[in-house]
């Protein structure tokens, strides 16, 4: 079959590598100059097999006004008063059955493992050499923090996933460069977890495909879509190519040309950033990935650069400006956990990229309700971790195979009342 791929971050270019391994003419189409260049680009790395990373899974415990001023407090940009914005997080703060929590957390988690499996495959298949380390250490303040996060043990505890409660001499034991150990109060070490270099295994999956035979068309802006028997694309210069298969993977077309499935008040788009520096000292920076809990800011180490990720803005995409208050706030916490680590003379970039989030917090995989037109996105806080997973379960859908995890829990469908 004829399929083309509308994106070209790290799940764009994945699912254009399972579809080519399944055989199909696969064609990849982005409106930026090279290949990952959007939320691909700067990322934190976590491949997080836990799901504990900050906003990526709902709790949808507690009272709802409660849990819509605790939403709203996440996110480090106030402007959340939108009718949009305000309809998404109301309905974000929807309580649910606790079955229902741990049946998500738990897909979510298998989901999880499947990307891991599917990428640890690839990388082992074609030899890679990807930067990459072992382990995630959450640190709590206090013991509030950690009651806070006794739903989310227990869910790992359930999915038999390892997991250790340190104490200060321990915390220093994983992180020897860790700094102001005696003001927290417990860490979390999730030894499943591990930080990967996102950007470097897209651009070799990149290569992979293209052996496959994937035509990759960069500069390629993408304005509609037509979903009259066979699906067409239509280019910002006019022309319109016609394709078995269509699967978006970007949300840079427009919602009334792609979206048919009520999506409007079930995603939001949430911006965060990222500020990568070198390291100066190697014995001064975090052997794997730190997670603050109160701030929700992450340190990685990313070959020889260090990585911190935080932020939540809601629909402000489209400007350039950035919150000083949030990038001081990353510059803060690194010299907080790792005084002396960054070079900051040596070269400092400040990132910020937007994600889609599902008010479910699981990503948008399967039949977009038009004849021949799928979707791959959505993935929130966890598109690393879930790429390959994604990949893989949308090609089995569109070869009409079995697929290795059940399918419904992420139709966009589901979402339709």
């Amino acid at each position: 079959m004829k399929i083309a791929i509308v994106g070209a971050g790290v799940v764009g270019i994945t699912t254009a590598h399972e579809l080519a391994e399944a055989g199909h003419a696969v064609t990849v189409f982005e409106k930026n100059g090279a290949a990952s260049e959007s939320s691909s680009f700067a990322n934190g790395g976590i491949h997080c097999n836990s799901f504990t990373l900050p906003l990526s899974a709902s709790t949808f415990t507690g009272h709802k006004l409660r849990r819509f001023w605790q939403t709203t407090r996440q996110m480090s940009h106030s402007n959340w008063a939108t009718p949009a914005n305000f309809r998404w997080l109301w309905a974000q703060s929807s309580p649910a059955e606790a079955a229902k929590v741990c049946a998500i957390q738990s897909y979510g988690q298998q989901m999880a493992r499947l990307g891991m499996e599917v990428t640890d495959t690839l990388i082992s298949h074609h030899q890679w050499e990807i930067e990459q380390s072992e382990g995630q250490l959450i640190l709590l303040s206090n013991e509030a923090e950690l009651n806070g996060y006794s739903a989310r043990l227990q869910f790992l505890k359930d999915a038999e996933q390892n997991y250790r409660l340190l104490d200060r001499e321990e915390m220093e034991v994983h992180e020897p460069a860790l700094h102001g150990a005696d003001k927290i109060f417990k860490a979390i070490h999730l030894p499943g977890d591990r930080v990967m270099n996102c950007r470097q295994f897209s651009l070799l999956v990149k290569q992979a495909a293209q052996r496959n035979g994937v035509d990759f068309h960069f500069d390629t802006e993408i304005t509609g879509l037509q979903a009259q028997g066979k699906p067409q694309v239509r280019l910002k210069t006019g022309d319109t190519q016609s394709f078995d298969h269509v699967v978006i993977c970007t949300e840079s077309l427009p919602r009334e040309d792609v979206l048919k499935t009520g999506l409007q008040t079930s995603t939001a788009r949430i911006d965060s950033y990222a500020l990568s520096a070198a390291i100066r000292e190697p014995l001064n920076a975090p052997r794997s990935a730190v997670q603050d809990c109160r701030s929700g800011i992450t340190i990685t180490r990313i070959g020889k650069r260090l990585r911190v990720c935080g932020g939540a803005e809601l629909n402000k995409s489209g400007t350039n400006e950035h919150d000083k208050r949030v990038v001081n706030k990353l510059f803060r916490t690194l010299d907080q956990y790792f005084p002396g680590a960054a070079n900051y003379p040596a070269g400092t970039q400040i990132w910020r990229g937007s994600r889609t989030f599902t008010l479910d917090g699981l990503p948008l995989v399967g039949s977009a309700g038009l004849p021949g037109v799928w979707l791959n996105l959505a993935h929130g806080a966890n598109g690393w971790t879930l790429a390959t997973a994604s990949a893989r379960l949308l090609s089995e859908q569109i070869t009409g195979q079995s697929t290795s995890l059940p399918s419904e829990p992420l139709s966009p469908q589901r979402f339709i009342r």
